[in-house]
């Protein structure tokens, strides 16, 4: 008969996960409130949670309580059954891929990562991070498309203490995990390079995505004008770069137009920092076009590069991100918070400046 109370306690809490009564995250009532719920001992309770905890639905965490960690824990129980999600606005050569690559060279053997892509969407990263709840993830890494906008499902996973990192971005007021490149280092050395270089006259290209990334690159830019004892021109800061958008419809060809205008308009620029890759090749393509040779009259410093050998054109001068770092700390956050939720960390990662053939000493 004890053997049929505890494996009617067990199914019926099993079916409350699966359906998502008790969702992922959620800590299970209390010992004392489950033995008043079915009018059973606390032996019997204690053995339909192991029973739980041992098909990989619950764990027990000191102090919390026992919480559901999965809906599916019958997947492929190898690398210790964990299940990590991982949303990302995109990922190309110059920067996400070896991010990617990060996760995956430190999820070998901990965990399952499963990735999707939101193209800069909020409405459907809201929607892959809820679908990825849905398959049961443990864990979850974002690149947040905004860092002005945070899903509706991450300010409830926050107040669950879900296992949850955000990559590449700060959410300011939000008690959660970050990994960040040094930014604003990245923005002041890329400005200082030109400076050094003998440029006085320089200007800052953007996107007008907004994301913490390029704020802090703005702010560094900023402050190489004051440590360097440049005025800041009042033109100095082109924030108009729309096609590098994720999801944006703007043709690159209207960006190179408006660059190449504001190329002609300021003669005297004779150096630029771009605030992403994707960028510096339409500041490239539109200093030809306004008859400017690169860097022999003006020198761009950008964000991370592709292998040389994929954009042959131009090895851009960059300020290198640790990608490869970025992804594997990530990854290695969300697992500390498996096993202690109140691990709530914010790395930033140093950067480094790779010279290339885009940037030229200011003769004259």
């Amino acid at each position: 008969m004890a053997e049929a109370l505890y494996t009617q306690v067990h199914e019926a809490l099993r079916r409350r996960i699966r359906e998502g009564t008790i969702a992922v995250g959620d800590r299970l009532p209390s010992q004392e409130e489950l033995t008043e719920e079915f009018s059973v001992s606390a032996i019997t309770i204690k053995r339909a949670l192991d029973m739980l905890r041992d098909e990989g639905f619950v764990v027990r965490r000191p102090r919390i309580g026992t919480v559901v960690v999965s809906q599916r824990p019958e997947r492929d129980q190898s690398a210790g059954g964990t299940l990590v999600g991982y949303v990302v606005p995109g990922f190309d050569d110059a920067f996400g891929t070896r991010v990617l690559s990060g996760i995956l060279a430190h999820a070998e053997e901990r965990a399952h990562v499963v990735v999707g892509a939101s193209h800069g969407d909020a409405d459907r990263e809201q929607r892959l991070i809820e679908s990825q709840l849905e398959r049961g993830i443990d864990a979850l890494v974002l690149l947040p498309s905004s860092s002005d906008f945070i899903p509706p499902a991450v300010v409830s996973l926050v107040g669950r203490r879900f296992p949850i990192v955000i990559v590449d971005r700060t959410l300011a007021g939000t008690p959660v995990s970050t990994v960040t490149s040094d930014n604003v280092a990245g923005g002041r050395r890329a400005a200082a390079h030109l400076f050094d270089l003998g440029h006085e006259r320089i200007a800052l290209a953007l996107s007008p995505n907004r994301v913490s990334t390029l704020d802090e690159r703005r702010r560094g830019f900023v402050a190489a004008h004051a440590s360097h004892h440049v005025r800041l021109g009042r033109d100095a800061i082109y924030d108009d770069v729309r096609s590098v958008v994720p999801g944006s419809t703007t043709p690159a060809d209207d960006d190179v137009e408006r660059l190449a205008a504001y190329l002609t308009d300021h003669p005297d620029i004779t150096g630029v920092v771009a605030g992403e890759y994707h960028s510096a090749r339409l500041v490239l393509q539109a200093a030809r076009r306004a008859g400017r040779d690169v860097p022999t009259d003006l020198s761009i410093v950008c964000f991370d590069a592709p292998p040389e050998f994929v954009d042959a054109a131009m090895p851009f001068t960059h300020i290198e991100q640790d990608q490869y770092a970025l992804g594997a700390r990530a990854l290695d956050l969300a697992l500390e918070q498996l096993a202690d939720p109140a691990s709530v960390r914010q790395e930033r990662v140093p950067v480094t400046l790779v010279e290339g053939s885009s940037t030229a000493s200011r003769s004259d």
